[in-house]
């Protein structure tokens, strides 16, 4: 992939976007970049911090590893998100990242990130809310997966899912996951992960297509864990796709 020019890139959310045209022209200069495939990770757990990467489009997994060396993921990123801000200066990661699918992103070392944080007050501010939200949504998942039973916490991953990486025109989660990455998300084993989707299937809520999942009522997966949270999941700018040649399938948000 073509290398990116900060001040010709589309992503207008980056944060970069806040910093003054000088540092913009600076980071362009500094800045690496780098296209992932597909199941390669981007850092590893307990590999020293050198600086932080920036999405401009792609799908990332973050996952830590326990006991037994099982996996738990704990968080996704996508276009204009920041891999990595959870360790910044010497120090080393406690989580590992991996694309799921072929992703272009931006590195910035600390040594560049330092004169920024000194000459762009609004980058700094609106760094440190970013920080501030995803550490809110980190700790309210985890008190709510802790208290959650199977049926819960399959649906709340399934949402997750949709929030994160919205649906195909065939009402399909856009983004390449196993059953064994959903019951890494959601914290439980894959056997009960394929069960549990498979009384969702009976109950009409989704249809599987082989690795596929189709989300067939969205309002009724939320309903299901209403009791944890009243933030309703949906993308950003999300309307419902009406597939071509295919009787749309009444979803109400």
């Amino acid at each position: 992939m073509k290398a990116i020019n900060c001040i010709e890139c589309l992503n207008t959310s980056c944060l970069v976007k806040l910093c003054s045209d000088e540092w913009i022209h600076k980071i362009d200069y500094f800045k690496s970049q780098a296209l992932y495939k597909k199941d390669q990770n981007i850092f590893n757990e307990g590999f020293q911090v050198f600086g932080i990467f920036f999405i401009q489009n792609g799908k990332v997994k973050v996952y830590t590893t326990g006991l037994n060396d099982r996996e738990q993921i704990v968080r996704f990123a996508i276009d204009a998100d920041i891999l990595g801000h959870r360790s910044n200066g010497n120090d080393f990661y406690p989580v590992t990242a991996t694309a799921l699918d072929d992703s272009f992103i931006c590195f910035i070392k600390n040594e560049t990130l330092n004169e920024m944080f000194l000459t762009n007050p609004y980058f700094v501010i609106e760094l440190m809310m970013y920080y501030s939200a995803e550490l809110r949504k980190l700790e309210n998942r985890i008190k709510n997966i802790a208290q959650m039973n199977l049926q819960e916490k399959t649906a709340e991953t399934l949402l997750l899912m949709f929030e994160n990486f919205g649906l195909t025109n065939n009402y399909e989660l856009n983004v390449p996951f196993s059953r064994e990455d959903y019951a890494k998300t959601a914290g439980t084993t894959r056997q009960q992960i394929v069960m549990q989707l498979t009384e969702f299937e009976k109950e009409g809520l989704i249809e599987k297509r082989g690795k596929k999942i189709a989300l067939l009522n969205v309002e009724a997966l939320q309903t299901l864990i209403s009791s944890y949270t009243s933030h309703k999941y949906q993308p950003e700018n999300f309307r419902m796709p009406i597939p071509q040649n295919m009787t749309p399938v009444k979803v109400h948000l």
